[in-house]
């Protein structure tokens, strides 16, 4: 990468002479009106391969960038016009440029605590026997009484833990071990005793605790949320710079990947840990410590919990100051733009995943909700004109959630809610037509059939994320990685998979649903970008829009799909602004 300018400067005599030159021309008969002089640029990249992703699918060689959005962009020889004396120019000696990609699923504050080892991570362990080995190993470095948590169990079997299988590690310290979804996991003997938990408790509405064959006594294994938050309430609260320091250090971890926007659609900002996350997010975009542009949908675990922070927070009325969304309220008062650019919407969830995924053909199936609670749901958040996300694996989750949505639509007719669908993993035929018609988007993951592929015991699975299906149905798509729920979070292998859709074992799913990395791309831009309400600022390079790109180390156009998911990101903008440089080979030695 290069620096230069074209321009040097002259003498203030010499300019006076010319502009005074200039000036008596203009009232010349005969002399035509001289234009003003061409924007001097901030930053200009020439002599690359920039894919814009706009709608003519434009390629060109160079762009100008002004005040962190995009001044212009085509050839090399014309885009010169903007430099200035103070422009910096990057010559990208042939590489590629894109438009910044956009995760559309993520949860920053355990894919950070995961991360920075806060939790054990146990991700890429199959064996029971290695998963206890890396807990001890935890345990033996810990105080006695402090908490042990990890997360990313990988197989999808419920008893693969149980309480005594923990106690064995260790007695003295209350451990949670979840599930890599999120949607289950497993405590010791201690951790159920602390929460108060026994043979006695009732099972939340959504959720269960598992019970030994004779239902005397719990056996360890929690499913769903309301049952791992009777445990997750109990546990130790994070410090303001904790929380903070993981919510940067995941999105650190995302802008040296070429990632730019991130949607956060998971975490509490009621009841438990409500305000852990959300003053945090609050703080780092009021400082402008992110390196990346965030968008969230809190997550709302019931029909209660969601009637009361809607009042709390877009009744007009003032909340209570103990309520657990004043800081939102205040921001959304005192600073309403940052709010706007914050805020997505909502989240809640219809059903889980693993074996109690709602398919119409899972007798094991386990609802988070009713039908009812659903449609309360539904209507609450689209009569206060909030975009829904809302999570739904199983074919039977997402039609519950379309019923929904049509009776809301009904209730209160809205042009473009744009709700949101997040997984939709294997959606009914008959589904289809129904998402296009109600303008739902769907917020998928391609790499997931590379991890999961062979584990999943779905019937006809070979159709799973039907990204062809969706895109010859007009359904718009959006493309996130979900960490930590899936153990890679790098974009690069949902481009890979959108396109192979082979699994780990080497097994392909249904070529039919491959789209091209051209399609697939601008599900990772422009897609993201319409999911969020933001394709006009973002998404694609064009005149106009913010300066979101990335450099890459290789054309995402010629490589084999294979050599997609190794694709490096050399610079990452933001704003026209590096917020990641890769360092040479000789650098790093």
């Amino acid at each position: 990468m290069t620096s230069d300018a074209n321009s040097r400067p002259i003498s203030r005599r010499k300019f006076i002479q010319i502009s005074a030159v200039v000036a008596g021309a203009a009232f010349l008969p005969g002399i035509p009106q001289i234009q003003a002089a061409e924007p001097t640029a901030d930053l200009v990249l020439k002599n690359g391969k920039i894919i814009t992703v706009d709608r003519q699918k434009s390629i060109v060689q160079a762009l100008a960038v002004q005040r962190g959005r995009i001044l212009d962009a085509g050839d090399t020889e014309k885009i010169a016009r903007y430099i200035g004396h103070e422009t910096k120019v990057v010559d990208l000696l042939g590489k590629t440029l894109t438009p910044g990609l956009i995760d559309s699923h993520a949860h920053l504050p355990p894919f950070g605590l995961r991360e920075s080892k806060r939790w054990v991570k146990l991700q890429g362990m199959d064996a029971k026997e290695d998963v206890l080995a890396a807990l001890a190993r935890k345990a033996q470095n810990l105080p006695k009484g402090q908490w042990i948590v990890a997360w990313g169990i990988e197989s999808f079997s419920l008893s693969f833990l149980t309480k005594e299988d923990l106690d064995k590690v260790s007695g003295d310290h209350p451990m949670l071990v979840t599930h890599t979804t999120g949607q289950w996991g497993f405590a010791n003997s201690l951790a159920l005793k602390i929460s108060g938990i026994d043979g006695n408790t009732k099972s939340p509405p959504g959720s269960k605790i598992a019970l030994s064959t004779f239902g005397k006594e719990p056996t360890g294994l929690l499913i769903h949320y309301p049952a791992l938050y009777l445990v997750r309430k109990h546990m130790p609260a994070l410090s303001d710079e904790d929380a903070r320091e993981c919510i940067l250090h995941a999105a650190n971890l995302y802008a040296r990947e070429g990632v730019t926007t991130i949607h956060d659609n998971f975490f509490m900002i009621s009841e438990i840990g409500a305000n852990q996350f959300a003053k945090a997010y609050i703080n780092l975009v009021q400082t402008g410590a992110l390196p990346t542009r965030i968008k969230i949908w809190p997550y709302l675990a019931n029909l209660r919990e969601a009637t009361s922070v809607m009042n709390d927070l877009f009744s007009g009325k003032d909340p209570q100051p103990d309520s657990s969304v004043r800081d939102f309220f205040e921001l959304r008062k005192e600073q309403p733009a940052l709010f706007a650019d914050l805020w997505g919407g909502l989240k809640f969830a219809i059903d889980g995943s693993g074996m109690t995924t709602l398919w119409y053909m899972n007798p094991r199936a386990l609802p988070l909700h009713s039908p009812e609670d659903v449609r309360a749901m539904v209507r609450l958040f689209h009569r206060a004109d909030q975009q829904i996300s809302v999570h739904a694996v199983g074919d039977q989750a997402v039609d519950i959630f379309l019923d929904a949505l049509k009776a809301a639509q009904n209730d209160y007719r809205r042009g473009d809610a744009r709700h949101r669908i997040e997984h939709a993993i294997r959606p009914q035929a008959a589904s289809l037509e129904r998402m296009s018609r109600q303008n739902v988007v769907v917020s998928t993951h391609p790499q997931f059939i590379y991890s999961w592929g062979d584990k999943w015991m779905m019937r006809n699975k070979e159709k799973a994320i039907p990204l062809r299906s969706y895109l010859q149905a007009g359904i718009p798509v959006a493309l996130g990685a979900d960490p930590p729920a899936f153990p890679l979070y790098q974009p690069q292998i949902a481009l890979w998979q959108a396109s192979k859709r082979t699994t780990e074992g080497g097994y392909r799913l249904d070529a039919s649903e491959s789209v091209s990395i051209s399609d697939a791309l601008k599900m990772q831009t422009m897609g993201s970008a319409y999911a969020g309400f933001q394709e006009k600022e973002i998404g694609s390079l064009e005149k106009g829009k913010r300066a979101d790109m990335v450099v890459w180390d290789r054309d995402f156009y010629t490589v084999s799909a294979d050599a997609i998911k190794e694709a490096k990101a050399l610079m990452t903008f933001v704003n026209g602004k590096i917020v990641h440089e890769k360092k040479s080979e000789s650098d790093q030695a």
